[in-house]
């Protein structure tokens, strides 16, 4: 009997080890440099104990594609103290910057949710192009978009500014590629497979969160 009590207790003793080891590996499984990157200098995150997230994407990067449906998974289940942030790709080419403006003219026409992922589907799934602003419009208008709302929209000074400041953004953040994701102004992480990438935007979260508790407690 004290055979097998000692027997279980060195079976208990060498799963919480285990379980120990596989808890801090995971903890340092993300390295600085390979999956993620320190954005220097830092730039402003979410005010008081709240964490921003900001994912920058372009409809026709097929990775940003593949990243959409763990994106969605994880906003479903994301801490109520993050603030989530989607800012389109503002790259030097005419194509990004006119899916970036449709992108601002359907969120001020209130059509950015239910339009957002027909536009990604339309583009990998369906093999539409929506290169040019004809294709664009000719794309919203089967989805029964006014389209002279859309241009006055695509013209507005709202639209301008909002695509001015995710240039901006892009380049304090130094975005060069998308899909990616930017925590609380101090993080970078992208090009990495989709659960992966959400990963470690978790792991990052976290670790902001952690030091804006140290930084309160000083």
């Amino acid at each position: 009997m004290k055979k097998r009590l000692v027997a279980l207790a060195l079976m208990l003793l060498a799963l919480l080890v285990s379980t120990v080891l596989v808890q801090a590996q995971e903890v340092s499984q993300f390295e600085e440099e390979l999956h993620y990157f320190s954005i220097i200098p830092e730039q402003p995150g979410g005010e008081g104990d709240r964490v921003q997230v900001v994912e920058f994407f372009w409809y026709a990067c097929p990775h940003c594609y593949q990243l959409e449906p763990h994106l969605n998974k994880w906003l479903e289940k994301k801490p109520d103290n993050v603030d989530y942030v989607s800012i389109p790709a503002m790259f030097n080419r005419p194509n990004v910057i006119m899916h970036a403006k449709t992108f601002y003219a359907l969120k001020l026409m209130g059509l950015a949710e239910q339009l957002h992922d027909k536009i990604f589907s339309a583009i990998h799934t369906d093999n539409m192009k929506l290169n040019t602003q004809e294709e664009m419009e000719s794309f919203l208008a089967s989805q029964d978009v006014d389209i002279e709302a859309y241009r006055k929209a695509m013209k507005s000074f709202a639209v301008q500014t909002q695509a001015r400041r995710a240039a901006v953004l892009a380049e304090r953040f130094d975005i060069r590629g998308v899909p990616a994701i930017v925590v609380d102004g101090k993080y970078r992480t992208g090009g990495l497979e989709g659960n992966l990438m959400m990963q470690v935007t978790d792991y990052l979260i976290d670790r902001a969160r952690e030091e804006k508790g140290a930084k309160s407690q000083q």
